[in-house]
């Protein structure tokens, strides 16, 4: 971690405090080099909001003449006065509760609205949303966050964006869009705000706490607050507060999900997070695609377990990540996997014929199941007194069983993308009296 008074504009990225409104024009200035036949009248015309405001473009320049500019001459013009064409943000994906508001008026959350400056973004318990734009600007809301668009603005003097985007609460991950010049993307929170150029990085905020986190998963983001500064590089993170203290320290490492690739059968998807040093909590998170972009479901547990209800059949995505004792969140690692619910509920009972037992079960999940039958003295556990296989019934009958201690299971068998998928019922154990 380094340390400076002044941040060179060489740093991929720059956190400033933020001490502004909660929406507002934009803040800075734009530099124009003046080109052959340039006036500052024909400035005023093309590029500002309002050509009355050539006065304040000429007297920040101390431009005498406004008919007469030097090429090459450098005017500084403040984005406030500029004119723009708002950047197409759009909701590009979401699931489960997510609310959209501008202005006070609810919007309907579908794919492809438009969202504009001002528009909030919130997801409720198992919500999820990303928002996005065709030059590659993506910011992913999970659950229990908001979010606002502050600025969404393509400068008409020089084809550039400007792009702000707030967390109010909770959390959001962004990528920002490869920046040039005097192009802008920052995603901030109440406290801080942070501007890049093409890197990746994630930002929190907590009201309870009154703390902004940033964590750089690539590129680097420079802290400055008063005469304090901090750059974080690639793995580095960042803990902002209101009264001025900053703090630095190193990313956790991403955990390994010991069990990530496996098909997932059982009635819950289950992961074993092998623990890592430093983490107080793990996050969680699947989706559909690789990217994490369509996000359905996380979850935070301070166990190194992570288990999911009422995931459906499919291919999805798993990630997980440590949380430190700061809160800031450290690197993942994804997986793929492959939820297929195959298994069965199983029960003796009393079967209608004498000295015979009933053994019956019946399938979960969805398609055409297959079962298989084990049973087993428990004096001879090695030896199989019944293996029957490709049974299409829901039930078996055995009789003859001498008396002793046995233990019997079912196996429900399906054929699924030319695999056999085969899971076993525990083994449950039943005696025969004299």
């Amino acid at each position: 971690m380094k340390h400076g008074a002044a941040i060179s504009a060489a740093f991929a990225a720059i956190v400033s405090l933020w001490a502004g409104p909660a929406f507002a024009a934009p803040e800075g200035e734009f530099t124009y080099i003046v080109q052959p036949d340039d006036t500052l009248y024909h400035l005023a015309r093309d590029y500002l909001l309002d050509p009355r405001s050539m006065s304040e473009v000429r007297s920040t320049n101390r431009i005498r003449n406004p008919r007469r500019l030097q090429i090459g001459q450098p005017i500084k013009i403040p984005r406030r006065l500029l004119k723009y064409e708002p950047v197409e943000l759009t909701l590009q994906s979401f699931n489960g509760p997510v609310s959209i508001s501008r202005s006070g008026e609810e919007l309907v959350a579908k794919i492809g609205q438009a969202l504009r400056e001002g528009s909030v973004i919130s997801t409720g318990a198992n919500g999820f949303a990303a928002v996005g734009s065709q030059d590659g600007t993506l910011v992913t809301v999970p659950s229990n966050s908001r979010i606002q668009i502050i600025d969404a603005r393509h400068y008409v003097i020089n084809e550039k964006i400007d792009v702000q985007i707030r967390v109010l609460e909770g959390r959001g991950e962004a990528k920002a869009p490869k920046i040039e010049g005097d192009a802008r993307f920052r995603v901030g929170t109440p406290i801080a705000v942070t501007a890049v150029r093409g890197t990746e990085f994630r930002v929190a905020y907590s009201e309870i706490n009154d703390l902004s986190l940033t964590e750089v998963i690539e590129g680097e983001v420079a802290v400055n607050q008063g005469d304090q500064s901090l750059i974080a590089a690639l793995g580095e993170g960042v803990a902002a507060s209101p009264q001025g203290n900053l703090t630095s320290e190193r990313l956790l490492n991403a955990p390994v999900l010991a069990d990530g690739g496996r098909i997932q059968t059982d009635e819950q998807v289950k992961f074993s997070i092998e623990g890592i040093d430093g983490a107080t909590a793990y996050r969680t998170q699947l989706a559909r695609d690789a990217g994490f972009i369509e996000i359905i479901d996380q979850t935070i547990s301070t166990a190194p377990l992570a288990a999911f209800e009422g995931v459906e059949d499919g291919r999805y995505f798993v990630r997980s990540r440590g949380v430190a004792e700061s809160g800031l969140e450290g690197f993942s690692r994804p997986y793929t996997f492959r939820r297929k619910r195959v298994g069965a509920e199983a029960g003796a009972e009393p079967s209608p014929f004498a000295d015979s037992f009933k053994f019956g079960w019946r399938a979960d999940g969805s398609g055409d199941s297959f079962h298989g039958f084990q049973l087993w003295n428990g004096a001879n556990p090695g030896s199989l007194l019944v293996d029957e296989v490709a049974i299409k019934k829901s039930a078996i009958l055995i009789g003859d069983l001498p008396p002793g201690t046995y233990f019997w299971r079912v196996a429900t068998m399906q054929i699924d993308e030319g695999e056999v998928i085969k899971v076993w019922t525990p083994a449950q154990q039943f005696s025969v009296g004299e």
